[in-house]
């Protein structure tokens, strides 16, 4: 059976421990933009931007796909604008604020830009952004790469599998399980 290709971006489902996710997230400050690569959508890894609003809340930009590429979170919701209420991202050019899932601890689900196997568990990847986001959807464009390597600096490690009936181990657009491995939380190295 084939997996539904339903790009949605990181989502967090448990902790490493395997308790579930508690939905404990930072609040975090998104500065207006210009471009659409400035959108931001739930399931967008982030990374610190280097900077904040007035009230001293740090400001996080998408993070760009890449080994040595840091990864703060995860941005879960978005708190809404009072020009949109209905809207569940924020538009590049928007100001606004995010909740983000920045636990180093936290496991993720997302989806494989190709087919990955059980040989493939506690190697690292990295993200991928095989699509912008969807706006009519409301939805992120992050995938998992499916090109796995053992380099320390990926963004991404392989923890597992979704257990459900609808998740094909081997084939296309398979929902894996990740840890973020370079997490600017974590790192001792931390910089933006």
């Amino acid at each position: 059976m084939a997996n539904a290709d339903r790009v949605t971006g990181l989502k967090p489902v448990m902790h490493i421990d395997g308790s579930p996710w508690n939905g404990a997230t930072r609040k975090f400050y998104k500065a207006a933009g210009t471009t659409v690569t400035d959108d931001m959508f739930p399931g967008d890894p982030v990374v610190l931007s280097g900077s904040g609003d007035a009230a001293g809340i740090p400001s996080v930009v998408v993070a760009t796909a890449g080994a040595g590429n840091q990864i703060c979170g995860v941005v879960t919701s978005i708190v809404p604008l009072a020009t949109h209420l209905d809207r569940v991202y924020l538009d590049g050019a928007d100001a606004g604020y995010v909740n983000v899932c920045c636990d180093p601890d936290v496991i993720y689900e997302g989806q494989a830009d190709a087919s990955l196997t059980y040989t493939d568990i506690g190697n690292n990847t990295n993200i991928v952004a095989t699509s912008a986001g969807d706006t009519s959807a409301q939805l992120s464009g992050i995938e998992v790469d499916a090109t796995v390597a053992t380099t320390t600096t990926c963004q991404l490690k392989i923890m597992g599998f979704a257990q459900r009936e609808d998740n094909a181990i081997g084939s296309a657009d398979v929902k894996v399980l990740v840890k973020i491995n370079n997490h600017q939380f974590a790192n001792t190295t931390v910089g933006v």
